[in-house]
C-alpha cells in the first residue's frame, strides 16, 4: 500500500443499479491503494432491492426467497457486509462508511455503539421521533445497535466488513416503507424461516409525517461533514464504471465477483 492520504471524502447520490450500489463499497474496501483515508457515501437507493448477507444463503429457503423477491420486482444481491436480510427502495437511505485507518483489531461492538449514537442524534434533530438504540422484539435482521422509534418499531440497521485494507461499514435507514418492501420483507422472511413481527417493520416517516429519503439523506450529509471534517467529493469514476459492468446468476455474490473482477486504484 502506497502513503496514505488523510482526505476524507464525503459523496452522495446513487451510484447506478443495485448489483452497482452495492459492488462499489466492496471494491472500495479491497482495491489494494487509495488516495483518502475515509470515504462516506449517502445516497437513496435506484430501486428495489433484497440485500442478503452470507449467513442468508446458508438457509435451505434461500432458493424460495430469492424466488418470492423476483416475482415481487427485487433485485437480489449478497452484500459484502454480515447481518441477516435486508429490503428496501428509493424510500430508504444507505450510508457506505469506508475507512482504510482501521482493520480486524477495530471491529467488534464499538464500532457499532458509535455509529448508532451518531445516527440517533440525527434522527432525532430531523423532528419530533423516540429513537433509540437497541433491538425490538421480533425485529427483521436483528441487532444490538438497531435504531428504533419508541423501543417498538426498527427504522435503522447496520452491518460492517473488515478486512486487511479497512473497514466498510453499511447502514440502511427506512424513511417511507412502501407496500412493497413491507410485503417483501415479511414473504422472504417466511422463506427463510426466520421469526418476524410484522408490527417491527417502519420508517422513521410513520413517526414523523413530512420527512423524506431526500431530507433525510442531506441531514446526514450535513452531519457526516460537521462531525467528522469530511470535505465533499465523489466515489471514484473508475470504481463506478468497473462496477457497472457486473453480472451473474442471482442472488448476485457481490464478494465472489470482486475477488474475480479487483478494482483500478482509487
Amino acid at each position: 500500500m502506497t502513503h496514505l492520504d488523510h482526505t476524507r471524502l464525503l459523496a452522495s447520490g446513487s451510484t447506478g443499479s443495485a448489483v452497482t450500489e452495492l459492488v462499489v463499497p466492496a471494491l472500495l474496501l479491497r482495491a489494494p491503494e487509495a488516495s483518502w483515508s475515509q470515504l462516506v457515501h449517502v445516497y437513496v437507493p435506484s430501486g428495489p432491492t433484497v440485500a442478503f448477507s452470507g449467513r442468508d444463503l446458508r438457509s435451505p429457503g434461500i432458493a424460495a426467497a430469492t424466488a418470492v423477491a423476483h416475482a415481487a420486482g427485487f433485485a437480489t444481491v449478497v452484500r459484502s457486509p454480515g447481518g441477516r436480510m435486508v429490503a428496501y427502495d428509493s424510500g430508504a437511505v444507505v450510508i457506505d462508511h469506508l475507512d482504510r485507518t482501521t482493520g480486524i483489531e477495530h471491529a467488534g461492538s464499538a464500532t457499532f455503539a458509535a455509529n448508532a449514537e451518531s445516527h440517533v442524534r440525527v434522527l432525532r434533530d430531523l423532528g419530533d421521533l423516540d429513537a433509540r438504540v437497541g433491538e425490538v422484539n421480533g425485529e427483521y435482521c436483528p441487532g444490538e445497535y438497531s435504531i428504533n422509534v419508541g423501543g417498538v418499531a426498527k427504522v435503522v440497521g447496520s452491518a460492517q466488513r473488515v478486512t486487511a485494507t479497512g473497514s466498510l461499514f453499511s447502514t440502511v435507514v427506512q424513511v417511507s416503507v412502501s407496500p412493497r418492501v413491507r410485503a417483501v420483507i415479511e414473504d422472504v422472511s417466511d422463506a427463510l424461516g426466520y421469526d418476524l413481527r410484522r408490527s417491527s417493520i417502519a420508517g422513521v416517516a410513520d413517526h414523523s409525517p413530512g420527512l423524506t429519503a431526500d431530507v433525510v439523506a442531506a441531514a446526514f450529509v450535513a452531519d457526516y461533514r460537521e462531525r467528522l471534517g469530511m470535505v465533499d467529493g465523489k466515489v471514484p469514476a473508475e470504481v463506478v464504471a468497473h462496477a457497472s459492468v457486473a453480472n451473474g446468476v442471482s442472488p448476485f455474490h457481490v464478494d465472489d465477483w470482486t475477488r474475480a473482477h479487483p478494482a483500478p486504484t482509487v
